[in-house]
C-alpha cells in the first residue's frame, strides 16, 4: 500500500503523516494479475473480509465475469433491483472490531483511503460509526477500486427501517480504473456516498488504468490537483499540523 500512494504522498509532501493498515487475514481468493505481478514480493496479500455468496458459495469479483455481467447495466440479478444483496462477508465482524480498535487508538484522522476491499470496508466502518453516536473520525473518503457493499450481514447499516437505501452522509473522493473489471461497481460505490457534504462535491476521476491507483507518471496533474484538494478540505481545522492519512 505504501508503494501504491506514492503520488498522494509526494502531492501532499511533509504536510501529512500516513497510518497505514493491513487487512487481518491471509488472502484466500485471487488478486487481480497485474497488482500480483508488480508486488510479488510482498505476498503473501491480505484481505480485509471473506467474499462469499449469500448461501455460501465461495466468490470473486475477479474470477466471476458472469456475475460481473448481470451486475452491470440492464444486468438481471435482483430483478432489475441493482443493489441486490447478494453476498455475505464471514468475518467482516471481526475486521470492524481490528479497525475500531486502531482507530481509536491512532485517529481522528483528517483522511481516510480505502483500496479494493478497503474502500468497501471505509464505508461500512463510516456508516457503522453514524449509527453507533454519529461519530466521525476522518473528514474525507477516498475510495480507489472499491465495489459497492453488499453483503447481507451488513445491510442495516446502509437502509432504513422501510429498506430504503440510505447514502453515507460524508466527503468522498472516487478513483475508479476504465479497465478495472469490476468498474461498474466503482461507480455504484461512488453512487452511494451524498453528492454533497459540509460544502463538498463528490470528485469522482476516471484513469486509464485497472484495479490499481493511478500511473503517477501517466497522472501528475490529477495528483496535484488532489493534494490541493485534500489540503483546501482539511484547512480549516489543522492548518498550522501535518494532516493525518
Amino acid at each position: 500500500m505504501f508503494d501504491q500512494i506514492r503520488g498522494i504522498r509526494e502531492a501532499l509532501g511533509s504536510s501529512a503523516e500516513f497510518v497505514i493498515l493491513n487487512g487481518p487475514f491471509e488472502q484466500k481468493g485471487p488478486s487481480d494479475p497485474i497488482v500480483e505481478k508488480m508486488y510479488a514480493s510482498s505476498a503473501p496479500f491480505y484481505e480485509w473480509f471473506e467474499n462469499r455468496m449469500a448461501d455460501g458459495r465461495s466468490f470473486s469479483w475477479i474470477d466471476d465475469p458472469e456475475l460481473r455481467a448481470k451486475l452491470g447495466p440492464g444486468g438481471t440479478v435482483g430483478n432489475g433491483d441493482e443493489s441486490p444483496w447478494i453476498l455475505s462477508y464471514p468475518n467482516i465482524e471481526q475486521t470492524m472490531a481490528v479497525l475500531d480498535a486502531e482507530i481509536r487508538r491512532r485517529g481522528p484522522f483528517d483522511v481516510a483511503i480505502g483500496f479494493s476491499q478497503g474502500a468497501e470496508v471505509l464505508s461500512v466502518m463510516t456508516m457503522w460509526y453514524l449509527h453507533h453516536g454519529d461519530v466521525r473520525w476522518w473528514k474525507l473518503a477516498i475510495c480507489v477500486s472499491g465495489a459497492k457493499p453488499r453483503g447481507i450481514n451488513i445491510r442495516s447499516l446502509f437502509e432504513d427501517k422501510h429498506g430504503q437505501q440510505m447514502p453515507i452522509p460524508l466527503s468522498s473522493i472516487h478513483v475508479i480504473g476504465k479497465t478495472d473489471p469490476i468498474y461498474v461497481e466503482s461507480h455504484r460505490l461512488a453512487e452511494l456516498w451524498v453528492n454533497e457534504a459540509d460544502g463538498f462535491k463528490k470528485w469522482v476521476f476516471e484513469h486509464d488504468g485497472g484495479h490499481r491507483f493511478p500511473s503517477l507518471s501517466r497522472n501528475k496533474g490529477f495528483y496535484a490537483e488532489l493534494g490541493r484538494v485534500i489540503k483546501k478540505h482539511c484547512r480549516g481545522e489543522t492548518a498550522t499540523t501535518p494532516s493525518r492519512l
